[in-house]
């Protein structure tokens, strides 16, 4: 009898549990440190299809103002704030908090010329306040 009671509220809680979270982006960045990628990209060195081999195709391309191709990979992942759940206030009140990801490489030809990766916390809201 317990059981039946309890059943609802388990199954709503791991819903809402497993909502919480959302992911967006290059997964093959997702688990990359700046140190990780200092090991895998030589600037001077590794080539483009190297790159390609290691993290796929870039989410975005553009050309510096010198001409240089330039790539770049984003990895989001966020999970809702606690005070989402609790009543009333989640009606009016949204959060997530999380890391963003990103990785640009600045080709010359089809080496790497130049490469950065940063990671940073990231903090979002909505609502009425």
């Amino acid at each position: 009898m317990y059981i039946k009671k309890i059943a609802p509220v388990v199954g709503l809680s791991l819903m809402m549990a497993l909502s919480a979270c959302a992911s967006g982006g290059n997964e093959s960045i997702k688990n990359e440190t700046g140190a990780s990628i200092d090991q895998k990209i030589h600037d001077g060195t590794t080539t483009k299809e190297q790159v390609r081999q290691l993290f796929g195709d870039p989410a975005q391309t553009s050309f510096t103002d010198s001409g240089h191709e330039q790539w770049q990979y984003a990895f989001d992942n966020s999970k809702a704030d606690a005070a989402n759940f609790i009543p009333v206030y989640g009606d009016l009140h949204q959060g997530q908090h999380g890391t963003a990801k990103h990785l640009t490489i600045i080709f010359n030809g089809d080496v790497v010329w130049h490469h950065s990766m940063n990671s940073s916390a990231v903090k979002s809201s909505a609502g009425l306040f």
